[in-house]
This record gives C-alpha cells, structure tokens and sequence, in this order.
C-alpha cells in the first residue's frame, strides 16, 4: 500500500470538503509521482468529482492543504491551477462545434501581433506544432462539429496541454466513444506520461479499461479514501470488489 512521501511531487493531505451535512470528502490524504497514471476510482458519489474540482480550484477545500513540490500551495481558481501546471479534461467536452480546431484549441486565449490584429499564422504554427508532438492528426481548419467523438476528445486533450502541463486531470475520456477510439485515446494517455513526461489522474468507472493504463489506484467510497494501491500488487476483480464492499479493511483475504 502507498504512504506519503517524499517521491510525489503533487500531494493533498487530510482534504475534507462538505456541502452542508453532506459530506463529499473526508480528510482525504494522496500523492502523485512524476510520470505516474492514478486511476481515481470508486462508486457514484463516492468524492471524485469534488477532489478534482478542488485539485482544479473549481472549488475550495473546507479543511486540509496542497503540496506541489513540497511547498504548500493555495489553489483558489483554474487560473492558479494552470500556472501550477495542473489542467483538466472533462467528460462533458466545453468544445465549440461551430469553431475550427484551431480556434477550440485557442479558445480564450488567441495571440494578437503588436497591431492588436489575431496572429493566425502563429496560432496555425502552434497547434500544428502541438498536434505533430501528440502524434494527433487533425486538419487545422476541421470544423470541430465535422470530427469523431474520438477525434473531438483530441481536440480536448490538446487544448488543455497547449501550455506546460505536469498533472492532467482526466474525468472519464473515452465514456461515450467506440472501442477504436478509446484505444486510441487509452494510446495518448499512455505517450503522455511516457513520451512527454505528464502525471495523469484518470476518473473511470469501467475499471478493465482503467487497469490497462494506471500504475495505482487510489478508491474512494462515501467521500473517504479506503484504499490506495499498486496496479502490480492487485488486480481487475479486486479492485471492483473493495468498492462494491466499501473497502473493508481493503479485502486482504481477497
């Protein structure tokens, strides 16, 4: 089982967030390692949304801190967040459809020359770079509404790693694509971590699909952590059992 140490880079400890009396999560403690695929997984309302809202700075914890580095840090906004080198892609895609790829992947942050007039040849020359670094191929100009699911998560994938990125949060990426498609998005998240280097969170609820990509998993269950575990100490069956069971002292017999 995994303890906090010095080996993360991006920790929380004793994160408790609460809505009224309901409590979403509980002195949640967990670490990142550098080059490291968590899956976060766990039954409906067991916390993960909540803990990546708050890793994102969507929302605030009521108690416990961040740590990046070592160094505790206030994450108050998805601005902080970004400069923190911490991006997000969510199940519900925020792409435009009626907009190119390269107008998504730019989306609220287009450059402007000195003139104040929108650089397309530096904003083309960026998304080509990008894309080409991904291994992602995508006509510039595609009109998003045009492309696949798979090919829309992307688009996604790449827009939230248009600036230095060391921790993605990824909230179910391949729920609503074939099974082509997840495989090619399951082979992205794979050259992210090993190719360009990008600590992943992957939220999932297909737990086979999770345990093709993961090194760890880290389970939640009624907002509280019951189990945080190696992918080469456990397997498939075990990890659906301790959240169908709640933990249970992590099922040891199992």
């Amino acid at each position: 089982m995994s303890d906090l140490n010095e080996s993360y880079f991006f920790e929380g400890r004793e994160i408790t967030k609460t809505y009224g009396p309901v409590i979403a999560n509980y002195r949640i403690s967990f670490g990142i390692k550098r080059k490291e695929i968590v899956g976060l997984v766990g039954d409906n309302a067991a916390g993960k949304s909540t803990l990546i809202k708050q890793i994102m700075g969507v929302e605030q914890p009521d108690e416990g801190d961040f740590y990046m580095d070592g160094k505790c840090v206030k994450i108050t906004s998805p601005m902080v967040a970004k400069k923190l080198g911490i991006n997000a892609v969510y199940q519900e895609l925020a792409i435009f459809p009626h907009l190119s790829v390269v107008e998504n992947i730019f989306a609220g942050e287009l450059i402007a020359n000195r003139f104040q007039i929108l650089d397309w040849k530096a904003m083309k020359a960026k998304v080509a770079d990008l894309l080409n670094r991904l291994r992602i191929e995508i006509p510039l100009n595609t009109l998003v509404r045009n492309l696949s699911g798979g090919k829309r998560q992307e688009v996604a994938i790449a827009r939230a790693l248009l600036h230095d990125v060391r921790l993605l949060l990824m909230d179910e990426p391949t729920a609503a694509l074939s099974v082509k498609e997840r495989e090619k998005i399951f082979q992205l998240i794979l050259d992210l971590k090993t190719i360009h280097g990008i600590s992943i969170i992957l939220v999932g609820h297909n737990i086979e699909e999770v345990f093709q990509v993961v090194d760890r998993f880290i389970v939640l269950s009624r907002g509280r952590k019951i189990a945080d575990i190696e992918k080469s100490q456990t397997s498939v069956k075990e990890i659906v059992a301790i959240i169908v069971h709640g933990g249970q002292n992590e099922l040891s017999a199992i």
